[in-house]
């Protein structure tokens, strides 16, 4: 009989790392080359969204974005995009993710479809630079590690 195989996505804003657990009483594992770093955020430039106003001689900024904030965006996007191409090459059968409110809804934000149908639940926390048994323990509501 084939082991069930559960991803567990490890996140927050600046780093990602993609673990395995193949059954109660084997553990959490690193995969390895399913980690990634997030770029550098680009610098505000203090000239963008800024115009003349109508009203006079004066300049009107227009809204900033926060590049931290498109950048964390981003980052959730491509990794979401490397495990829903691991899992259409049926790399894994569950997913859960980890990670602080934050990150974790930029996560869920981009879970597609099929990704839903094998997403156990997440674990709100920011855990990345925990010990993994803390990971382990945390995890015990939703698999039998």
């Amino acid at each position: 009989m084939k082991p069930v195989v559960t991803w567990i996505v490890l996140a927050n804003s600046r780093t990602a790392q993609v673990y395995a657990h193949h059954g109660p009483g084997k553990g959490v594992l690193p995969i390895d080359g399913l980690s990634w770093e997030a770029p550098e955020p680009r610098k505000p430039d203090d000239k963008r969204g800024v115009g003349h106003s109508i009203a006079g001689p004066g300049v009107a900024a227009v809204e900033q974005t926060d590049p931290q904030k498109l950048n964390d965006a981003l980052f959730a996007k491509t990794i979401m995009e490397h495990i829903a191409k691991a899992q259409k090459g049926k790399r894994f059968d569950r997913l859960i993710l980890v990670s602080g409110p934050h990150m974790l809804g930029l996560l869920r934000a981009n879970v597609e479809p099929a990704l839903q149908a094998v997403h156990l639940g997440d674990v709100p926390k920011d855990l990345s630079n925990q010990p993994l048994s803390v990971m382990e323990r945390n995890l015990g509501e939703l698999i039998a590690v």
